[in-house]
């Protein structure tokens, strides 16, 4: 069984994940992270040069990917659910776990993130 995490940026996805893969003694994959490899650049610069449209493309493609994964906290990127086949997909993949997180919180974090 797969184990994916969602919710907005800064939520604490990856941080939670690996404790989580840790825990559970199971396998443990960042989809950003994933795209990031698979790219050679970071998710801000795919941004920044390919656009939204191109990096959500990408996380389609990294799903499909997942597919096969086993035993896996999967932390995913928090725009992965805007796409309907994207939700599909997680559905497949595994049981979802959406991380709430309070906006003032979510605010400090990205202000720190940044």
């Amino acid at each position: 069984m797969n184990i994916l995490l969602t919710g907005f940026m800064c939520a604490g996805k990856t941080t939670i994940g690996r404790k989580l893969a840790k825990l559970l003694e199971y396998s443990f994959i960042d989809t950003d992270t994933e795209i990031e490899e698979d790219q050679g650049c970071s998710v801000t610069d795919i941004f920044k040069y390919g656009g939204e449209e191109c990096f959500r493309d990408m996380e389609t493609r990294q799903l499909e990917k997942l597919k096969s994964a086993e035993n896996s906290v999967i932390a995913t990127g928090g725009g992965i659910i805007l796409r309907m086949q994207n939700q599909r997909m997680l559905q497949k993949i595994g049981k979802r776990v959406y991380l709430k997180v309070p906006r003032a919180e979510l605010l400090k974090r990205v202000k720190n993130d940044l």
